[in-house]
Order: structure tokens, then C-alpha cells, then sequence
């Protein structure tokens, strides 16, 4: 006889999907604003390229910056609210999220 034992559910250190730090669920978030996962910057994600200073553009520049098109995504540089690199804070090339399961490490 084998006695199978169902193992323990270990989600890892859970990612906030308001503020993209890790360690806190969403609905445990303190942040009074949500933040965006591409540049970190008080909108949501789906407003990033008409909130965001990197792709609004600015038409009173000298030569004036036009727009990232509505249809395109952001060609502009990410910053990652969690490591400050160059991805989006949802990447999985971030060493917060291969580190997920190590709660000792996130914090």
C-alpha cells in the first residue's frame, strides 16, 4: 500500500496588481493610487499611453513630439517599480519574480 498525501498550496509571495510590489495581495494595498506596470507612473496600464509623459507626446517641444499611436505599444524605455531596470514591473525577467517563492527575499 502507497499513501499519497496532497502537498501544501504555496502560491509564493503574491504581487499587488495596484501598486506591482510584491508581497501584498491588491485588496491589502496601502497606496492611496494605482500605479502603472510599464513606467510606474499614477495610471493604470490601459491609460499608459495617454497618461504617461513618455507617450503623450508634447506638441510644445522644439521639434514638438508627436504621440505613441493608441494602436502601438510603448517603444519607450519600461522601469520596473520593484528592481528600477528596464522592464515592466509584470515581467518575468525580474528578479522579484524569480524570487517569488522566497518571501524571505522580498522583503
Amino acid at each position: 500500500d502507497c499513501l499519497i498525501k496532497g502537498a501544501k498550496v504555496h502560491t509564493g509571495s503574491p504581487q499587488c496588481q495596484w501598486c506591482w510590489k510584491w508581497g501584498h495581495p491588491s485588496d491589502a494595498c496601502r497606496r492611496p493610487a494605482i500605479h502603472c506596470p510599464i513606467c510606474a507612473g499614477p495610471h493604470h496600464r490601459d491609460l499608459h499611453c495617454t497618461m504617461s509623459s513618455c507617450c503623450k507626446g508634447n506638441p510644445k517641444a522644439s521639434p514638438p513630439i508627436p504621440p505613441t499611436p493608441a494602436d502601438m505599444a510603448c517603444p519607450h524605455v519600461h522601469s520596473c517599480i520593484n528592481c528600477s531596470t528596464q522592464h515592466a514591473a509584470d515581467n518575468r525577467c525580474c528578479p522579484y519574480w524569480h524570487h517569488h517563492f522566497n518571501c524571505n527575499w522580498i522583503k
